[in-house]
Order: structure tokens, then sequence, then C-alpha cells
């Protein structure tokens, strides 16, 4: 039998007051788990609007633009960041609900407020946990199977490992056995997009879990992803999200 594995990155868990909470279309590379203890927050996708409550939890999946506004109080707000691989890494733009059972209740209550690396352990671990079985819950029918062979999968991963650093089509067609040639017409025919598209891509991504840190400077953060300056990094970062690195750490605030 084979055994798949979504393999969860936890980008960030968090918990705080939500004060001040507007957005307009705000998409990002990765998804998103939402849950408020009270009421007085929403989260809207077109003409669907969704009023975050304890009874309910919410995941938005990576590129989703969603609307998001506090109508009143400062509710408590749970969240947690993460990617996920195929086939949860491109589904169609949702909001999906699930209902807060006691189980799932009494981990997302059980997260320490506290930044401690020891009694984080085992609450990180449940929230980990609660992420596949949600992932679990998503109807078949909304997954969108892997175009890309197995062989093209390794290779894809190949690249994911040297975000960091310059790898020309060369590289790639050799890791993957073929030529120049038919390594960009199999990236063609399989993702649509050319493999140094694809490399900026997982740069983006990555420079996107970076800069959940605000410590870090945009210029720190450019290069560890790969870019040669950050102004070269700014360009491609909106190119791809849509709004500068610095705009797209103030939304996450």
């Amino acid at each position: 039998m084979t055994y798949y594995n979504p393999n969860i990155r936890i980008i960030i868990i968090g918990r705080k007051f939500l004060r001040t909470w507007r957005s307009n279309d705000f998409a990002v590379s990765f998804w998103r788990m939402y849950w408020n203890s009270r009421s007085g927050a929403t989260i809207s996708l077109g003409p669907q609007t969704v009023k975050l409550t304890p009874k309910r939890i919410i995941l938005v999946p990576p590129n989703t633009g969603i609307n998001q506004r506090l109508a009143h109080g400062a509710p408590p707000h749970f969240y947690t960041h993460f990617f996920a691989d195929a086939p949860y890494a491109q589904l169609n733009s949702k909001i999906y609900t699930f209902k807060a059972g006691p189980e799932i209740l009494s981990i997302l209550k059980s997260f320490p407020l506290k930044d401690d690396p020891i009694t984080a352990v085992r609450p990180t671990m449940a929230v980990h946990g609660l992420v596949i079985s949600l992932l679990a819950r998503i109807p078949d029918t909304e997954l969108k199977t892997s175009r890309a062979s197995l062989r093209l999968s390794e290779n894809m991963s190949f690249i994911e490992t040297h975000v960091q650093q310059s790898v020309s089509n060369r590289e790639i067609a050799r890791h993957l056995g073929m030529s120049v040639n038919s390594m960009l017409r199999c990236y063609h025919r399989e993702l649509g997009i050319t493999p140094q598209a694809y490399l900026r891509q997982k740069r983006i991504e990555r420079a996107c879990a970076l800069l959940h840190d605000q410590r870090q400077s945009i210029k720190q953060v450019a290069e560890k992803t790969g870019f040669c300056d950050r102004y070269y990094f700014t360009r491609t970062f909106k190119k791809l999200q849509g709004v500068t690195p610095s705009q797209y750490q103030r939304q996450l605030k």
C-alpha cells in the first residue's frame, strides 16, 4: 500500500486580540486557519461572508484573496499559517468551514500564549495533527490531481532545496536525466511554466514565510531567498504577490 504524506510545514501559530483587522482581497501563498473564541470578525470571498465564531474553524487555501473585517470588540483570535504538498497546494478559491467540536476546542484553547519552546511542543504537535485532520475532510471532488509525474515531482523537490542559490536549466535537466529542451517541454506540458518561473515561485513562497519574523529586514529576506539585491527581490515579490514585501509584512500584523 502506498502511503501519502501531505508534508505540512507550519510557518506560525499564534493567539492575539484582534484590535484592527481590515484587508481587501488579501491573498497569500500558504494556507490559513482561523478560529475566534468570540464573535466580532468576518471574512468574505465574493458573495460569501463567514462569521468567525467559537463554533466554527476556518481554512483558507493558498492564493485565495479574502476580505477581512472587524465589526466590533477585540475578539481573541487563533491563527495558523502552513504549507501543504499536492493535491492540497492548488485548490480552488473557497472558504472552508468546519464545526469546532470539543476535541478541536481543547487543542485551540490549550495553546500557550507565551512563546516557550518547551511548553509549546505538545500543543504544536496537536495543531499539526488538527491541520491534517481538517485537510482530510475536504471532499475528493475538490482536490486537483497533480499533473506532475513522480519523476518531475522529485525534480521539483530538487529545485525547492536550492531556493537560496542560482540553479541553471542545465543543472535541472541533468538532475532529471533529460536534455535541456526535453526538460523545458516537460515542465511546460505538466506545469505550464518554465523551471526558472517555478524556482521564482518557490523563492517568493519562502520569502512569505520569512516575512512573518518582523525582526528580519527586507534585505535579509532577499539574501536568504537567493535574490542579488533588495530591489530585484521587491520587484519580483510585487509581481507575484501584488504587494511589496513591506506592505505584505504590515498586513500580517
